[in-house]
């Protein structure tokens, strides 16, 4: 065999391939929370009426927050830190005004309050750090440990 005959061979035999797209799918959140929801309610009654907004008769008025876990969330030991936020053009951080909850979390559907450990007592008071007339808010970020 010539080496014309073989290059010849190799030409036939070369396959060569064109991309003719490329696709990229949605997010998969691994190890997630699913779906929460922070609400906030005047007085810390665990079966009262919780909700996405609040209006404070004043400054200094007591109010407090829960994070809502719908099911399908991440099931482990967390730190959850909360940090009161007052509206200046801007969302600014309130100095000294957060709390750190460490819980474990079950997975399913459950409350975790603003205290150290997840329950109702103990849960935040964020009017107390609220001096002055304002929006407010509360913001949560969940870390597994």
């Amino acid at each position: 065999m010539t080496l014309v005959t073989v290059l010849s061979i190799v030409a036939v035999v070369s396959v060569y391939a064109v991309l003719i797209g490329s696709f990229t799918g949605d997010v998969v959140t691994v190890g997630g929370m699913g779906s929460a929801n922070l609400l906030y309610n005047a007085d810390n009654n665990e079966g009262g009426s919780w909700t996405s907004t609040l209006s404070s008769s004043g400054t200094g008025v007591a109010w407090y927050s829960r994070l809502e876990i719908a099911t399908g969330g991440y099931a482990g030991q967390v730190t959850i830190t909360w940090q009161l936020q007052q509206e200046n053009a801007t969302w600014i951080d309130v100095p000294n005004a957060n709390q750190t909850t460490s819980i474990v979390l079950t997975g399913g559907a459950e409350n975790v309050y603003a205290s150290g450990n997840g329950v109702s007592t103990g849960n935040h008071d964020w009017g107390a750090q609220c001096l002055q007339k304002g929006a407010y808010r509360v913001i949560v970020s969940v870390e597994s440990a």
